[in-house]
C-alpha cells in the first residue's frame, strides 16, 4: 500500500461518514471482492449493531502494509488520480477502513498464501494497530466491526425502531443479492444472530445466479439479451422480461430487484430505471397496474473505464457517464427490439443512428434476444418460406432469422411472441441485402404485399427492384387478395358536359344512383368573392336530391343507429329511386326556389347601390329575403361597381403611370457596420460584458467589452464563486476525541495567544461549570473548545473536545495559525481565518462542485454568473483559484472600413 498524493487525495476526498450498517458492509464486501475472493460470509448481530463480521478467502494484506491498511488514504487500487481511467476494482480512495475504525471497534484478521499463521490486530479509532496475536483462521481476511455508533449516539438512536432495523437487514441483503447476480462464482452467506438469512452458492452463469435471487418462476418469463457496438464502445448484456408475461412473477412494487450494473458495479441510476419502466410497462398495456411495479431484470451495461466518473457520491452508488445519450439510445434500441415502441412516445430514438452495431433481433440496432431453445431459421432468401412463416407466427414456437448471403445481421424471435416491426426497419434490410435477394419497402408491407406477391410481378430474369416509371405507372405492386394493381394515386376527371356549378338537368339529378361513385357533381357549399365583398355569406343551391337526403337521413338514423355512413347513403338512394312522382316534385321545386333565391342575392351584389330608383324595391326584397332564410340583421351593401373597377383587367393605356424610382448604392456590409456603431455609442452597457454566443466544443462563451471581443470560461468563475462562498459560510463537521487535547500556552505559542483564545466568544456556563467557545471562527473551523474554570487562573483548564477529521493531519497547528491571523492581521471574519489547511480543502471542493455543472451552459446561466462575479468579485481579481485568467483577448472591433482593412491586410 502506498500514500495517495495530495493532489489526487484532493480531487478523490469525499468527506465520507458512514451513516449505516449497509455503509460498513458494502465497503468490507467490495474490499473481498477486490481481494480476488470467492467465498464471503456476512454476519450481524443485533442487526449490525452489535458486531458486523465479513469474511472472505481472499488474497490478505502483506506484512508491509498492515501498519496503514486502516490509515486514511493509503491504498494498493490506485497511485495517482490517471489510474481511474483503467479502474478495474470497486475502491480506489483508501477511506472505507479509516472511515469504520472512526465510528465502531475494529479488529481485522487477516493471512496471504506465504504467511505460515493468520494474525489479529486491534485497531484504534485513528487507525494505529494497538495490538496484535496469532489467530487460528485460514487464508482471507476478516474484518469485524463491534458496538457500531457507540460514540455518535444520534446514529445509533436512528436504529431504536424494530421497524428500521428490519429494514436496514433486507437492504443489506439485497445488496448482497446485486453482488451475487453480477458474481456467479461467489458464494455469500448472510447470518443474524447466528441464523441463517440468505445464502448462495457458486454456480457458473447469470441465469442460475438468477434463479437462486429472484427464483425459478420468475426467471422462466425472462429472456437473455445482448447488445454491442463499437462506436462508441457500449456493451450490454442480462436478463429482462418477456413481453406479456405475468405481472406478479416479473415486477415488484420497488425497484430493489432491479439489477442495473454499469461494468459490474451496482448502480442507481435514475434514467436508465426509468426508460426500463417505460418499456416494459407499455408491453404489458392490458393490465393498468403495470404504472405502479418495477420489473425484475438484471442488466450489466460495459463501457470504457475513462468514461465513467464514480467518483460521484460517498457510496459510489451513482456514476457519471461521459456518453450518457449514447449509452441510454443503445438501451432504448435494446428495448425497442424485445418490446417494441413505447406507446405514448413520439420522439424515439432509432438504431440508426448506430451503423455500428450489430444485432439479432432489430434491425436497425442490432440486438440479441436468444432463448436457449430449438429454434428453426427462416431466411429471406426463400420468398414463400418466409410467407408461410409469417401467416403461422402465433402458431409455432421458434426463431426467425432475419439473414443475408453476407451475414451481416441476424434476427430471432422466440417462443410465442412476434415483435411487430415498423416499415423503416426493412428499408435498413434493404441496404445491406445484395440485389439478388428479396426487396421488401414500406409500401409493399403496408399493403400487405407479401415477398410472393412481388415475385408473381417480375419474371425470373427481372430485377426485384421497384423503378420509379413502374412505381408512377402503378405497376409495382399488386393486391394479394383481388390481384389488381395497387396504384399510388389516381385522378378522378369528370366529364365535359357535366356542369359543375349545380345546375344539371332534372334528369340527371333524379337518378343519382346511375352517377359515377368517383366523380364530384355536386358543389358544396362554398363563398364567392362577391359575397365576401358584401360582407354576406350566402349557401350555393342545394338539389333536390340533397334536399330529400337532408329529411330521410335521420329516418334511416332512428330506423337503424348502428348502420354505417355507406349503408344510410345507399338507403337514402334506395328511397329516392322509388320515391312517388308528386313527392319528386315537391323537392324539384323547392330546389328551383333555392336557386332562384340564390340568383337574386348574386345579382343584387354584382349590381350594387348606384341606382336610387331601385333602391326601394332592393330594400324590399332583402327584406323578404332575410325573413325566408332567418337573417336577423341586415349587412350594408357595399360599392361593386367600385370593387369591380379597382379589380378587373385594364388596358395599359388606361392604367396610371408607375412612380420613376431612382437606384442608389447599397451595401449589406456598410449597413451592418453603420448599425453596430450607432448601438454602441447609443448603449448604455456599451463598457460593460455582452454575450455574444457560445463556442459549443470548447464550452466557453464569446463576450464583447466595449469594442474587445474575448472569450470566457464559465467554468472558473464558477470555482472562484464557490471558494468565495465556502470560505465565508462553510463550516467543517467536527468529530469528538476519545481523549481530549489539554491546550496550555506552550502548545499555543506563548501566553498572548492563550489570551486571544479566552477573549473569544463563549457560550454561557453549564450546569456543571463548563464554558465551551461559540466563536464562528473556530466552529466554522472545526474546533470545539471547552473551558473548565478554576478559582485561579492555574487551576483554569482548556480543553480540545472535537476537530474536523476531512483533512489529514489537522490539528493545534491550525488553531495556532487561526489565533495569529487574530493577534497579527485583526482578522474579524470567518473568511479572514481560514488555516492554509482548510482553505486548500476547500479549493479542493470548489473544484469538485464545479466539476458537476454540466457542460453546455445556457445563456441565462451564463448571465447570471457574470452578474454574480460582478457583485461578489473584484475587479483586480480576475483569475480562478489556479491562479487562470477568465477572459482571454481575441480581437478589437475596427471601427471604420479603414481600421477593418489594415487588421485583414495585418493578417493576410
Amino acid at each position: 500500500m502506498k500514500a495517495l498524493p495530495a493532489e489526487t487525495v484532493r480531487l478523490l476526498c469525499s468527506s465520507q461518514v458512514i451513516t449505516s450498517v449497509l455503509n460498513v458492509v458494502k465497503e468490507l464486501t467490495e474490499n473481498s471482492l477486490d481481494a480476488g475472493s470467492s467465498s464471503l460470509e456476512v454476519k450481524l448481530e443485533n442487526y449490525g449493531l452489535d458486531r458486523i463480521e465479513v469474511r472472505d478467502n481472499g488474497s490478505g494484506i502483506k506484512a508491509t502494509d498492515v501498519p496503514v491498511m486502516a490509515v486514511k488514504h493509503y491504498t494498493s487500487k490506485i497511485s495517482c488520480h490517471e489510474d481511474l481511467e483503467q479502474l478495474e476494482t470497486y475502491g480506489f480512495r483508501g477511506e472505507a477502513l479509516a472511515s469504520i475504525c472512526a465510528i465502531s471497534e475494529v479488529v481485522i484478521t487477516t493471512k496471504t498464501a506465504d504467511d505460515d499463521f493468520s494474525i489479529q490486530y486491534s485497531v484504534d479509532h485513528n487507525g494505529q494497530i494497538v495490538s496484535q496475536k496469532p489467530s487460528h483462521l485460514g487464508e482471507g481476511t476478516t474484518v469485524c466491526a463491534a458496538n457500531l455508533f457507540k460514540n455518535l449516539p444520534v446514529r445509533r438512536q436512528y436504529y431504536s425502531n424494530t421497524k428500521k432495523c428490519k429494514e436496514e437487514l433486507k437492504r443489506v441483503q439485497n445488496l448482497l443479492m446485486a453482488y451475487a447476480v453480477i458474481k456467479p462464482e461467489l458464494r455469500i452467506t448472510l447470518s443474524h444472530n447466528k441464523a441463517v438469512v440468505w445464502q448462495k452458492s457458486r454456480v457458473s452463469d447469470h441465469r442460475t445466479a438468477l434463479m437462486a435471487v429472484l427464483g425459478a418462476a420468475s426467471v422462466a418469463n425472462m429472456l437473455p439479451v445482448q447488445h454491442h457496438q463499437e462506436q462508441p464502445e457500449i456493451s450490454i448484456d442480462g436478463f429482462l422480461p418477456k413481453p406479456g408475461s405475468e405481472l406478479n412473477s416479473t415486477s415488484s412494487y420497488t425497484p430493489d430487484k432491479t439489477f442495473i450494473f454499469v461494468n459490474s458495479r451496482p448502480v442507481h441510476h435514475k434514467e436508465i430505471l426509468k426508460l426500463i419502466k417505460q418499456y416494459y410497462t407499455s408491453a404489458q398495456s392490458n393490465n393498468e397496474s403495470a404504472n405502479r411495479r418495477y420489473p425484475l431484470l438484471m442488466m450489466n451495461i460495459t463501457i470504457p473505464a475513462s468514461t465513467v466518473d464514480v467518483n460521484l457520491t460517498p457510496d459510489k452508488t451513482e456514476v457519471m457517464l461521459q456518453n450518457k445519450e449514447e449509452v441510454l439510445l443503445a438501451v432504448e434500441t435494446m428495448l425497442i427490439s424485445l418490446y417494441g415502441y413505447s406507446t405514448g412516445d413520439d420522439n424515439l430514438k432509432t438504431g440508426g443512428n448506430q451503423p455500428n452495431a450489430s444485432s439479432s433481433v432489430d434491425v436497425p440496432e442490432h440486438t440479441n434476444v436468444v432463448v436457449p431453445t430449438a429454434t428453426t431459421d427462416i431466411s429471406l432468401n426463400d420468398p414463400e418460406l418466409l410467407e408461410n412463416s409469417s401467416t403461422n407466427a402465433d402458431k409455432q414456437d421458434g426463431e426467425i432469422s432475419l439473414s443475408n448471403t453476407a451475414n451481416t445481421s441476424s434476427s430471432s424471435i422466440s417462443e410465442d411472441w412476434v415483435i411487430n416491426r415498423s416499415s423503416s426497419d426493412f428499408d435498413s434490410i434493404n441496404s445491406s441485402l445484395p440485389a439478388d435477394d428479396v426487396v421488401m419497402n414500406s409500401t409493399a408491407d403496408l399493403n400487405c404485399n407479401s415477398p410472393k406477391a412481388s415475385k408473381s410481378d417480375s419474371g425470373p430474369g427481372q430485377e426485384s427492384e421497384v423503378s420509379a416509371e413502374s412505381w408512377s405507372a402503378g405497376r409495382a405492386f399488386s393486391n394479394q387478395i383481388t390481384g389488381e394493381c395497387l396504384e399510388p394515386v389516381k385522378l378522378h376527371v369528370p366529364k365535359a358536359n357535366e356542369d359543375l356549378g349545380g345546375t344539371e338537368p332534372t334528369s340527371t339529378r333524379s337518378s343519382p344512383s346511375k352517377r359515377p361513385t368517383n366523380v364530384i357533381v355536386e358543389k358544396m357549399a362554398k363563398l364567392t368573392a362577391y359575397e365576401l365583398i358584401s360582407n354576406r355569406s350566402v349557401r350555393q343551391p342545394s338539389s333536390a336530391f340533397s334536399l330529400f337526403e337532408q329529411d330521410t337521413r335521420s329516418q334511416v338514423l332512428q330506423e337503424n343507429p348502428r348502420a354505417s355512413p355507406q349503408d344510410v347513403t345507399t338507403a337514402v338512394k334506395e328511397r329516392w329511386e322509388s320515391l312517388g312522382e308528386e313527392d319528386r316534385k315537391k323537392y324539384e321545386s323547392k330546389a328551383e326556389k333555392s336557386l332562384n333565391a340564390y340568383n337574386l342575392q348574386r345579382k343584387r351584389a354584382t349590381e350594387g347601390g348606384g341606382q336610387c330608383g331601385e333602391g326601394k324595391k332592393q330594400m324590399s326584397a332583402e327584406s323578404s329575403l332575410n325573413k325566408a332564410q332567418g337573417v336577423k340583421r341586415k349587412a350594408p351593401l357595399a360599392n361593386q361597381q367600385a370593387l369591380d373597377k379597382l379589380f378587373s383587367s385594364q388596358p395599359s393605356s388606361k392604367r396610371s403611370l408607375a412612380k420613376l424610382s431612382k437606384p442608389l448604392p447599397f451595401s449589406i456590409a456598410t449597413l451592418k457596420q453603420s448599425l453596430n456603431l450607432l448601438s454602441y455609442q447609443n448603449s448604455s452597457s456599451a463598457q460593460g460584458l455582452r454575450l455574444v454566443n457560445r463556442l459549443a466544443s470548447h464550452g466557453a462563451w464569446v463576450v464583447l467589452c466595449g469594442r474587445k471581443l474575448m472569450l470566457l470560461n464559465p467554468f472558473r468563475v464558477e470555482e472562484a464563486l464557490l471558494f468565495k462562498r465556502l470560505l465565508k459560510n462553510n463550516i467543517l463537521p467536527t468529530v469528538r476525541l476519545q481523549t481530549p487535547i489539554l491546550l496550555t500556552d506552550g502548545s499555543l505559542g506563548g501566553p498572548e495567544y492563550m489570551d486571544v483564545l479566552l477573549n473569544m466568544e463563549k457560550d454561557s456556563a453549564c450546569f456543571n461549570g463548563d464554558v465551551y467557545f461559540t466563536d464562528p471562527r473556530l466552529v466554522a473551523n472545526g474546533f470545539e473548545i471547552r473551558m473548565i474554570p478554576g478559582s485561579s487562573s492555574s487551576e483554569r483548564h482548556v480543553e480540545a473536545m472535537g476537530m474536523a477529521d476531512c483533512m489529514p493531519f489537522f490539528g493545534i497547528g491550525d488553531l495556532r495559525e487561526i489565533l495569529q491571523a487574530i493577534k497579527v492581521r485583526d482578522a474579524k471574519t470567518v473568511e479572514q481565518c481560514r488555516p492554509l489547511k482548510v482553505a486548500n480543502y476547500l479549493e479542493s471542493e470548489a473544484v469538485r462542485l464545479a466539476r458537476q455543472l454540466p457542460l453546455n451552459l445556457s445563456r441565462a446561466d451564463v448571465t447570471n454568473t457574470l452578474c454574480r462575479m460582478k457583485q461578489e468579485l473584484e475587479e483586480e481579481s480576475q483569475v480562478c483559484i489556479h491562479g487562470r485568467p477568465f477572459f482571454h483577448d481575441l480581437v478589437s472591433i475596427p471601427e471604420t472600413e479603414q481600421e477593418a482593412l489594415q487588421i485583414m491586410s495585418s493578417s493576410c
